[in-house]
């Protein structure tokens, strides 16, 4: 190879940039001189490239009036529009003593344009901000009832879901003709299925959470000014604000995008995290799931590293008033920020197809040094411009005008709701289809560490008969229906006990279906009766709790076991019930399991002993070589003063000989959990933090350790009532869908495995 001739080919290329730049200088004046023209009193004139000149010409002789609505969290956003002609903008702030709301936001508009002068009988239209209502494709939609409804079932409250809704109050004062539109809402989603895919087969990425508005103005004004139309251009837009994103636009779409929240750092997100250092803390308990939601949602970036939501403040405080040291550190920052955002725009440069230009937009636009930064970081040969603000509010106003002049050419935003539903729909069957099947299950797999391991298990083996008492319950129904769309087939067979008609509309509304093969439906009044009377003919091999309370299906399960010992079945006779549940706790490597929980309230040693010997059993069935099981206590030490550390001591002592298992007691909770207490407390027994079993010592104790897994920690779990024929199912109301169908899995895998031990 010839060294000088590859370092002048390379410097050729840098030329060739330079040069290209030049090309990008020209076009930021050329968007500078755009947005300087957005003035009170005149036309804009980002708004007439955007309409073009056909449009153009009939607004100026029509002259409708447009509001626009921009809801922030602290302020409103306000301009009025006369045609073409900005009369007045404004931004509205809250008034801290008022409770924050649709009215009170309301009446501050009102309040302001009457010190504009400006009436709300001669709106033509009001122009809202998109909030985060479903998942629609880009462009302008007409306030409708189904968009209002979606707004209010919001998973995320934020201050864009009140934009339409004070369309419509303020619509309702300005008169019945007015239109109401909002344009390109936050939950647009025209991601490519290419793009939608991750590492993970359980996540997948959507087009929620971009700037799509400004955005979309951003690549409409740019395309305009070089002569051509955004869909024949291949471009790259990036808002730099208080939130940060990134769009590739090819074809007229943005298919593929870097999203506000977990990809781009920014004011107060975190953006993309190391997982292998999230796993390590999260794995020792430094870093929580909680502290997870606030770095990606609200408290990362900026607001973490320096203490502030305000580059501004933050690049003004660097030039005049920071220490020498807190000059570094804001370098570093500054840094940071521009690499970040530079490696965004390259990763969305990955394309067959070479980029027209890319375009910085937002806030941190106006600072030239933070650009120059990102540009010289850029090794791409596209030139790079900057738009210094947004063109949020013209952008509405287009749309809305738009859509007044040809309302044939926009479709309603519940049809295009439901296609874009539909799908999404396809695409994860398309994703969720397998190439090779997963190696089974085997049928005797070590101690579970997982409850998805418990579920592949259960789905590997015969399918038992399970008769839902209560079968017109939703949530049970539902846990039907997953445990029959497994990808491993169906788990069990389910019996569907309760009234024919109300069962069968629930299952049409689900979606469930009753074939009467692997789903019979079983029209009864006595779905408890019912139950008992198949376990008694051999029909079902157990029961789970549906429309029906826990103290009735336990009564005809007890009287199905007594029924069963007096005809001299060998699975009926005199039996200890109790709970146990198997809790998978974020951020540890392994199962808990925990009992009693739920049945037995204040038993003494001998029945202890028998919970016990019942957990000790399924934990063999579950392939438990040698369980470690922590008899639970406020102390470690016996005490007189706190009983069940005196029954503690006496349960250890009587399984001390026992060489198949470990029980240490008395035992408190971070002992029996946390290696680093064990450690700290100098315990020198076996369990040193890594209990698989708690053996609590009364229900208070044992639901209070419950509640704190699934509430507290985001535990799952799956818990069934053993010591009978075959194990009950007895899930909550409160429990999760994964719970229920863990819970359904773990009564098919011990029935299935206690069937090969006693055939």
């Amino acid at each position: 190879m010839d060294w000088n001739r590859w370092q002048g080919s390379l410097a050729k290329v840098a030329e060739g940039r330079s040069q290209l730049q030049v090309l990008g200088d020209d076009l930021s004046q050329a968007l500078a001189c755009e947005l300087e023209g957005i003035k009170p009193g005149h036309e804009d004139p980002v708004l007439v490239r955007l309409l073009g000149p056909e449009l153009t010409e009939l607004l100026r002789k029509v002259g409708w009036s447009t509001l626009v609505l921009n809801p922030g969290s602290t302020s409103t956003k306000v301009a009025v529009y006369n045609g073409l002609t900005l009369l007045a903008e404004g931004n509205i702030p809250q008034d801290p003593e008022q409770v924050d709301g649709l009215d009170s936001r309301v009446a501050l508009v009102r309040a302001w344009l009457d010190e504009q002068g400006l009436s709300l009988l001669e709106l033509t239209g009001i122009a809202a901000r998109g909030g985060l209502m479903a998942p629609v494709t880009s462009g302008t939609y007409a306030v409708c009832e189904a968009m209002l409804k979606d707004l209010s079932a919001s998973a995320f409250e934020h201050a864009s879901n009140l934009a339409a809704p004070m369309a419509v109050k303020l619509g309702a004062l300005a008169g019945p003709d007015i239109l109401l539109t909002t344009s390109d809402p936050v939950v647009c989603d025209e991601v490519d299925l290419v793009h939608r895919i991750t590492g993970s087969a359980k996540v997948l990425n959507d087009g929620r959470a971009v700037h799509y508005l400004n955005h979309r103005a951003v690549a409409e004004l740019s395309a305009a000014l070089l002569g051509q139309s955004r869909d024949r251009l291949h471009m790259i837009t990036c808002h730099m604000g208080g939130g940060m994103s990134a769009v590739r636009h090819l074809d007229g779409r943005m298919p593929e995008v870097l999203q506000g929240f977990g990809t781009l750092p920014s004011a107060n997100r975190s953006g993309a995290l190391p997982l292998h250092e999230l796993i390590r803390l999260m794995e020792t308990r430094q870093y929580s799931l909680d502290d997870l939601r606030r770095d990606v949602m609200s408290e990362g970036g900026l607001l973490a590293l320096a203490g502030t939501q305000d580059f501004k403040a933050l690049f003004e405080f660097a030039a005049h008033g920071a220490s020498e040291a807190q000059q570094e550190k804001i370098e570093l920052l500054v840094e940071f920020f521009a690499s970040r955002v530079a490696s965004g725009i390259q990763e969305l440069a990955a394309h067959p197809r070479p980029v027209d230009c890319v375009v910085l937009t937002g806030g941190l636009a106006h600072d030239q040094d933070f650009c120059r930064r990102i540009i010289e970081r850029l090794q791409l040969p596209v030139p790079v411009a900057r738009l210094p603000g947004s063109l949020e509010h013209t952008a509405l106003v287009a749309g809305l005008l738009k859509l007044a002049a040809d309302k044939s050419g926009h479709r309603p935003y519940a049809e295009v709701r439901d296609e874009q539903a539909v799908l999404r729909e396809q695409e994860q069957t398309l994703l969720g289809r397998t190439i090779f099947e997963p190696a089974p299950v085997s049928e005797r797999m070590g101690s579970p560490n997982r409850l998805e391991e418990i579920v592949g298990a259960a789905c590997a083996g015969d399918s038992p008969t399970i008769a839902l008492v209560g079968a017109d319950n939703d949530e049970a129904l539902l846990a039907v229906k997953q445990a029959n769309e497994q990808a491993g087939g169906p788990m069990a067979r389910f019996l569907l006990l309760g009234p024919h008609e109300e069962i069968s509309q629930l299952a049409w509304e689900l979606d469930v279906p009753i074939d009467g093969e692997n789903v019979i439906l079983v029209d009864t009044d006595d779905p408890v009766e019912r139950a008992r009377e198949l376990m008694l003919a051999g029909l079902a091999d157990t029961l789970m709790k549906g429309n029906a309370t826990t103290a009735q299906v336990l009564k005809g399960y007890l009287g199905y076991l007594k029924a069963a010992s007096q005809r001299g079945n060998k699975s009926g006779g005199k039996t200890l019930l109790s709970h146990i549940g198997l809790f998978e706790i974020p951020g540890r490597s392994k199962l808990v399991l925990v009992s009693d929980a739920a049945m037995n309230t204040y038993p003494d040693v001998e029945t202890r002993m028998g919970i016990l010997e019942n957990s000790i059993q399924a934990m063999r069935l579950l392939g438990y070589a040698k369980p470690k099981v922590a008899v639970i206590s406020a102390v470690e030490k016996p005490s007189k003063a706190v009983i069940s550390s005196m029954e503690g001591r006496a349960i250890a002592e009587a399984y001390a000989a026992r060489d198949d298992l470990i029980v240490e007691g008395p035992l408190s909770v971070d002992l029996a959990l946390s290696p680093e207490s064990a450690v700290e407390k100098r315990y020198t027994g076996r369990i040193q933090g890594d209990a698989d079993l708690l053996l609590v010592p009364d229900i208070d104790a044992g639901n209070a350790i419950y509640k704190a897994f699934t509430i507290t920690s985001g535990a799952t779990l799956a818990g069934v009532i053993l010591g009978g024929a075959t194990p009950l199912i007895l899930t909550s109301r409160g429990d999760s869908s994964r719970s229920k169908l863990s819970s359904i899995a773990l009564a098919v895998l011990l029935t299935n495995r206690n069937k090969e031990r006693c055939p």
